[in-house]
Order: C-alpha cells, then structure tokens, then sequence
C-alpha cells in the first residue's frame, strides 16, 4: 500500500504543504521515526561532497547521539526545525538551525509553482530576521531549493529556470546555496544531490547495518515516498474520472505519451492548444484527452505521431525540439498558435537569429489575443526572409 498515492488521487492531488511538512519530520530528529540524524547528516554530507564545502561537511559531523551526556551542558548544536518559517514578506518552507547555522530549505514539488524571485527575498529575509535578533556576525547559512526534475523515459533533466532563480541570490561571504533534485539526475554538467538517493542510501545502509536498525513501517514509507517521486508525486488512475467525455476513451497526457498506433488526440485549439497548455508547464502531464481512430473529427484532432513531438517540446524545450515536424510548405502553418514578442514583428525582422526559435523572448497562444499576436504562418515568414527556414 502506498498511502501517497493513495491521497494524490484525490480531487485536489497531493498538496505541496503535505509534501514539506513530511519532509520536515523526517529532517527533525526528535521526532517518532527512528532514525535520528540520518537523513540530515547524509543530505549535508551529500550536499557538502558535491559541491565542495568543508564548513557544511564540518557541521553534518556535529549530529551524534550520545548516550552518556553531560546534564548540565546545554545542547546548542543539536538541530531545531521549524516549518513554514515566518519573515518580513512571506514564508520559508523549512528553516533548520544547528548553532550558528541556519538551513533554509524551499520545496517544489511542481514546476509550475515556481515563483519568480522567490527564493532571493526568502534569502534576505532571513537574514533581516537573523539581524533584529542579534545573532553574532559568524552565523552561516545554507540555502536549498528543493525541486522536481523532469523524466525523459529512464532519464531526469532539471529545467533551467531552476537554475535561474537560484542564479538571483548574491550571497554572503561564507554562506551557500545549492539546488537539490527530488528525482535521481545523472544528466546534468553538475551533479546534483538528490532526494531518492538518500533515501536509497539510508535503507541500503540499514540492511548492510551500518546505521541503526528501522522499523518495517518506517522502511515501507520510505520506499512508498520513493515510488511515489519516480511518479512525479501523481496518484493512482481513476478510470471512472475519465470516462466522461464525447463518447470517445480518454486518457491523461502522461499516458497518451506511451501509446503506439495511428490515434487522434482531441485537443482545443488543436497544436496550438498543446503549445498553450504544456508550455514548461509538467502539470500538463495530468491533462486528460480523448483518443480516437476517426479520422474525419477536424483540426483540433492532432495525429499521435505529431502530439508526441509537440507536446515534449512544449513541457521541455531545452531537451526537445521540433525537428522532426516540416514546417516549410505544410499546412501546420496555419494550425492557430499565435506568437508575441514585446516589440512584436520588428524584433523578428530585424534581431531575427536562431536564438528566437528556443522561444525564449517569446509568448505563444493557441488563439489570438489581439492584433499584437501573429500566426505560424506570419511568423515563419518573418523567419524565412531573414534566412532561418524549418524543413
């Protein structure tokens, strides 16, 4: 039984605060699990190793249960979590404090909850908080965002916007900042710590015993959170949610994706809509569509083949491309998706390089908004005649 799964199948899908607040009792080693400092100590042990911190690898040493202990001695290093950390302006997910150190950690379990500067101001604020109470000028910290990486088959990539924000914070001489992954990623120029993986580490090394022996509810759960992250924290298929429609079956994006065969999948605005929904968008997965054979349903019916090539492209455009799709004399010209930059055609007719075709400066629809919205048609045009052509 997986009791994660079990909850995301619920109407509203397994909440983000859920997800932390789970997090948060397994980093606290006071609480109820029975393993103390493992998972702490190995996120920073991890954390420390690949990025090359000595100060975190240092404070990950700290954490040892000690059973003859001095009663008059206070235990200022032993960590203290808190979770939904208040500062001027907002929360911080986890704040961990162990001494002078202070471990902020923002979770995502979802690209699409991703705020823009969020983590900067999360980083100054705790600092502000830090200020007004006086700490000593030797305090550290360590900030972790926490994030969901994307699959591509047996393979997980983490988007660059990610990255992007983390890039944002200036730190402080003697503070870090580091991006952990909540799905195992091999592909990456830089390793990236990630969650399965410690919990990987903590059950391999409690049957190799070289920890402190586990419960078996305690193991179950960790390999239930396991199952339940390589499934991108989605919970089981209802098939009587899906079964309303047109009389056509229908089926999630993330299902369509594994089908073979010459299958139509009815989509509003047709191409258009796939680029509109799914842009960098992974809930776009959750999406449920008809399938049918018919193929005299109309343009918002898009052959499989094609909404396959479409639809990775639209979720992750920095691992997927439409070189497969001619654009050059064909009719997805005019399907309706609709692009805008913000000075709008000139951009293209003058700037236009290949830059442009990564999407990056520009806005797409699967309808036009207004007269600022140009068409496939227009905008491969513009393409072409300062010499980029798709073929």
């Amino acid at each position: 039984m997986n009791i994660f799964r079990i909850i995301a199948s619920g109407k509203h899908g397994m909440r983000e605060e859920f997800v932390t607040a789970f997090l948060s009792y397994f980093l606290s080693p006071k609480m109820d699990h029975g393993l103390s400092y493992a998972f702490l100590s190995k996120l920073l042990n991890n954390i420390a190793d690949m990025n090359d911190a000595a100060p975190i690898k240092d404070l990950a040493g700290q954490f040892k249960s000690q059973l003859w202990e001095n009663i008059f001695q206070e235990n200022e290093d032993q960590p203290v979590v808190e979770l939904e950390f208040r500062y001027p302006g907002g929360f911080i997910d986890i704040v961990i404090r162990c001494g002078n150190w202070f471990i902020m950690i923002e979770n995502k379990i979802v690209q699409a909850s991703k705020t823009a500067d969020q983590i900067k101001a999360q980083y100054n604020g705790l600092l502000e908080v830090i200020k007004s109470k006086d700490f000593n000028d030797d305090c550290h910290i360590l900030l972790i965002y926490l994030v969901p990486a994307n699959s591509h088959g047996d393979a997980w990539s983490i988007s660059n916007s990610f990255y992007d924000e983390l890039e944002k914070v200036s730190l402080r001489e003697g503070d870090f900042k580091t991006l952990v992954s909540w799905q195992p990623v091999k592909n990456e120029e830089k390793p990236v710590v990630s969650i399965v993986e410690i919990l990987r580490e903590i059950i391999r090394h409690e049957s190799e015993g070289l920890m402190t022996p586990i419960s078996t509810e305690v193991r179950h759960v960790l390999l239930s959170l396991i199952d339940f992250t390589l499934r991108e924290f989605h919970g089981f298929h209802y098939e009587k949610a899906m079964s309303k429609g047109p009389g056509y079956p229908q089926f999630k994006v993330s299902e369509i994706l594994k089908l073979e065969g010459d299958y139509y999948i009815g989509i509003q605005y047709g191409r258009g809509g796939i680029v509109s929904d799914g842009w960098r968008n992974p809930a776009f997965a959750n999406k449920v569509l008809s399938v049918t054979e018919d193929t005299t349903r109309g343009w918002q019916y898009v052959l499989l083949k094609e909404f396959k090539i479409y639809a990775a492209w639209a979720m992750d455009p920095e691992h997927n491309c439409l070189d497969q799709i001619s654009l050059q004399g064909s009719k997805v010209r005019q399907d309706p998706i609709f692009y805008r930059h913000k000075r709008w055609k000139g951009c293209a007719q003058k700037d236009g390089t290949r830059k442009d075709q990564g999407r990056e400066k520009w806005k797409l629809l699967g309808y036009k908004k207004s007269e600022e919205w140009i068409s496939t048609d227009d905008f491969c045009q513009i393409l072409e005649n300062v010499g980029i052509f798709y073929n």
